[in-house]
């Protein structure tokens, strides 16, 4: 028998339909007031669906809506956040906003990501990736930039975490509905549901399209699990990161072409597409189509256009954790994708190889080849990604690799009610669309000791008071008598010094470091003068047996010491439970592999807070630390063997806490205020405000990516693709030659000097032999660079007439500073957007 299921909402007075417009409107879940207005509903069913404004409503008793439209009070309370919303919906960005210094009204960013963190009741996210690109949605909507998100929702999201009885983590996958959280099912232009057709394998695959409002920002979420498609089409939106090859891949390829698709069938053309780490790089492949069909561009055009207009973000610091598949799973998938926009599999395939590794389809290779537009996320992991990805750019110096950096920042959101109320007094509310505005950051240090501490001390109690209510539901669930889940239940002193440390449970960011010497740390935590208390949290991928060990080693640790009340891991990591620890904790603690931290926003949000971070130098932390807003981990970085680098690290962190943190943190005023911890937490609240908010990220990306992005597409497009057809024209005369194309005879005025100082003038010269083909096609350049420096000068040669093939140039400079000179010539395409779509088209003189 098949029933037909038709949900069916409650009805509801006239006088509260603000109130069910606000819950659909994640906006809802960063303002203090509304939030206030849920609670007032009904404060216990609020907590119990996850602080879900819509599964609150919607479980609500008719007598209940009506004695809340009866209710004067909170009517008047509904009008007033009503009002507030509807001032932040019409806020003119006036000359603060990245689309009034060169992105228009009309500009649309894509941003396509594999996961979106907005809130605890919506389960589409695993980590730092989708928090990162939660908040960037959030804080377009601040800033008024249109940026429309792209992703997936999944029936399961991201597994829920236990704990069994012997400390090893298990996974839960629970089922979600969606009419029962901030989605909407998407519309068409007729009104009716939206969906889009698609093939997999040459079979038909229907997709649905459900929408998140996030202010003036919205989210298009791309579903397969409808009774339309077969059971093996129907999973492909069932689980975050399916660790089956295949499946994930399929996820790949509807986020892809699919969200393109999408974007096509709802009237939206971006001007801007930005990839957010590879897992949506097959839109590359959807775009290919667009341009190239009936006959439009060529490919070689078309790539150019893509390249301009495409934005590509890299997380990963590591090459292990890019996605990649095997190069004949994809060729499976695409062959006959490739086919319908008139090229072969075979010309797709070599944009994602890397190296010698010829059966291995890398997709971040793939979409830094489509992208002209690459950034890493802090300035310490471009220097990483440009070494990782070197052999995409074969005869580049390493600081003219083109992978920028845009450091990550977190949004407001993540800023508890005290210090939300604490600045809004002290710098005013401004700061919500400002970035990077030391002006507005600067009055922080103009607030009072007191005030600071206050707010600290309330959201510490707000943590104790969170971890002993979820401890006793985590332990009721398993089965705890009464008396043991009472006895728990009492951890946590809201005066001890506490120590967080929450994040992804992965090898490389060695949450177990500060259990090196588990003899001493306990010492530490047991001072009956200087107690301190441990929070852990955080979840490993359920295909990772040495997190999972992790894990079980605290809660062994903690169990075997018999110090359970001081050191504490805490079930299910989400956002809810991120916030209460970035909130309340003293200190947070970060112990990765250096260079294996590509950014590393949770200390971030911890920070913004007064949080103190105690971390290696790695991600944010180099460009944040001042030696008086936190402290660094540096040990480790005398040693090469990884066992003496841990051990030194371990030995700094025990060191720190003995005589340095816990020293400042119990060292009390008359007021019993720590007035030097104050201060620290007060630079650490002023660093982080100012240059990590997430404003500023957005600020940043227009900047460097995405105004430059639309004027190269301009360029690229006027009159008809003129420039870019007369570009393509003589690419193959140059890529017919290339090989052919020779430097000689390179000399300078100063080969033969034993003496060359500062101020003298250099002239160089070479002999150009292109074998036959146009010298005009071809740039000649000298280049030059210090070894004391990142900085390098690009110097453009003179030719003169040309004698058969060969042609002869010059060039002069002065010598600005003393110290090592490198210099040397090189040969390019002079066309620019040659040189955009050939990086690999460098020839330099031997």
């Amino acid at each position: 028998m098949a029933f037909r299921n038709i949900f069916v909402y409650p009805r509801y007075p006239e006088n509260l339909e603000k109130l069910y417009v606000l819950a659909y409107d994640l906006w809802t879940t960063w303002n203090y007031d509304a939030i206030r207005l849920f609670y007032r509903v009904d404060a216990h069913l609020f907590q119990e669906a996850r602080h879900n404004p819509v599964r609150l409503l919607l479980s609500l008793s008719q007598q209940r809506i009506d004695e809340l439209a009866q209710d004067e009070g909170f009517l008047f309370e509904l009008n007033e956040v009503w009002e507030n919303y509807q001032e932040y919906m019409s806020y003119d960005p006036g000359t603060d906003a990245g689309r009034t210094k060169g992105l228009g009204a009309d500009d649309i960013v894509a941003y396509f990501s594999m996961e979106f963190g907005l809130h605890e009741c919506i389960p589409i996210y695993g980590g730092g990736l989708g928090i990162l690109a939660g908040d960037f949605l959030k804080a377009a909507s601040d800033m008024a930039l249109r940026v429309i998100g792209v992703g997936l929702i999944y029936k399961y999201g991201y597994f829920t975490q236990r704990i069994d009885l012997d400390g090893m983590q298990e996974e839960l996958f629970a089922e979600f509905d969606n009419h029962l959280i901030p989605v909407r099912e998407l519309r068409d232009q007729r009104g009716e549901k939206a969906y889009i057709d698609m093939t997999i394998l040459g079979a038909p695959l229907r997709v649905k399209l459900w929408e998140i409002t996030i202010g003036r920002t919205h989210l298009i979420l791309l579903d397969t699990d409808i009774e339309d498609n077969p059971t093996e089409f129907r999973d492909i939106t069932h689980e975050l990161y399916v660790a089956d090859r295949e499946k994930r891949l399929r996820q790949e390829l509807v986020l892809g072409i699919g969200g393109v698709r999408a974007l096509e069938a709802l009237d939206i053309h971006p001007t801007i597409y930005h990839i957010n780490e590879g897992h949506s790089a097959f839109l590359i492949l959807a775009r290919l189509r667009q341009l190239m069909a009936g006959g439009r561009l060529g490919f070689a055009e078309a790539k150019a256009m893509i390249r301009a207009s495409t934005v590509f973000t890299t997380h990963t610091p590591v090459k292990a954790g890019n996605e990649t598949f095997d190069l004949e799973l994809v060729q499976k998938y695409l062959d006959s994708k490739a086919e319908s926009f008139g090229v072969s599999f075979e010309d797709i395939a070599p944009y994602g190889l890397v190296g010698q590794e010829k059966k291995v389809f890398s997709l971040p290779a793939f979409a830094i080849r489509f992208a002209s537009h690459v950034n890493a996320v802090s300035k310490l992991h471009r220097d990483v990604s440009r070494n990782m990805w070197a052999s995409l750019y074969p005869n580049r110096q390493p600081q003219e690799i083109p992978i920028d950096y845009v450091t990550n920042g977190v949004h407001r959101s993540w800023l508890s009610q005290p210090f939300t109320e604490l600045l809004n007094r002290h710098v005013g509310p401004a700061y919500v669309h400002c970035a990077g505005n030391r002006g507005l950051s600067d009055k922080i240090h103009e607030v009072p000791d007191e005030e600071i501490w206050e707010a600290h001390r309330k959201n510490k109690q707000n943590l104790v008071t969170f971890v002993r209510r979820k401890l006793a539901r985590d332990l009721a669930a398993k089965g705890y008598i009464q008396t043991r889940i009472q006895d728990l239940t009492r951890l946590l002193h809201p005066e001890y010094l506490t120590v967080v440390y929450a994040r992804r449970f992965a090898r490389y960011k060695r949450a177990t470091l500060v259990l090196k010497d588990k003899g001493r740390l306990a010492k530490i935590l047991t001072s009956t003068t200087k107690p301190v208390q441990l929070l852990f949290a955080g979840k490993a991928h359920p295909a990772d047996r040495s997190g999972k060990d992790m894990i079980r080693e605290i809660i062994t640790f903690a169990k075997d010491n018999h110090i359970e009340d001081r050191v504490i891991f805490l079930e299910d990591y989400d956002m809810n439970v991120a916030r209460h620890l970035a909130w309340g904790a003293d200190v947070w603690l970060n112990t990765p592999i250096r260079l294996n931290e590509a950014s590393g926003t949770s200390g971030m949000k911890a920070a913004i807070n007064g949080v103190l971070n105690c971390s290696v130098l790695d991600g944010w932390w180099p460009e944040a630390y001042d030696g008086k807003n936190g402290w660094a981990i540096t040990a480790g970085q005398f040693y090469e063997h990884s066992e003496l680098q841990e051990t030194a690290e371990a030995n700094q962190i025990y060191d720190l806490l003995e005589a340095v943190i816990t020293e400042l943190y119990y060292e009390r005023s008359e007021l019993g205020i720590p007035t030097a911890w104050v201060e620290m937490m007060r630079r650490s609240i002023a660093t982080a405000c100012r240059d990590f908010n997430m404003n500023r990220v957005l600020a940043e990306y227009s900047d460097k990516f995405y105004v430059p992005a639309k004027r190269q597409i301009g360029r690229l497009s006027a009159d008809n693709h003129a420039a870019l057809r007369k570009a393509v024209q003589g690419e193959l005369s140059i890529l017919e030659h290339w090989d052919k194309v020779a430097i000689r005879d390179v000399s300078t005025s100063v080969d033969k000097k034993d003496r060359v100082c500062k101020g003298e003038r250099v002239e160089v010269r070479c002999t150009v032999d292109f074998a036959g083909a146009a010298p005009e096609l071809f740039g000649v350049e000298l280049y030059l660079s210090r070894s004391d420096s990142d900085g390098f000068r690009v110097l453009e040669m003179a030719g003169s007439a040309a004698e058969g093939s060969s042609r002869s140039y010059t060039c002069s400079f002065d010598i600005a500073e003393h110290g090592l000179l490198s210099m040397n010539v090189r040969v390019r395409p002079a066309d620019l957007v040659l040189q955009d779509l050939h990086p690999e088209l460098i020839k330099w003189a031997q």
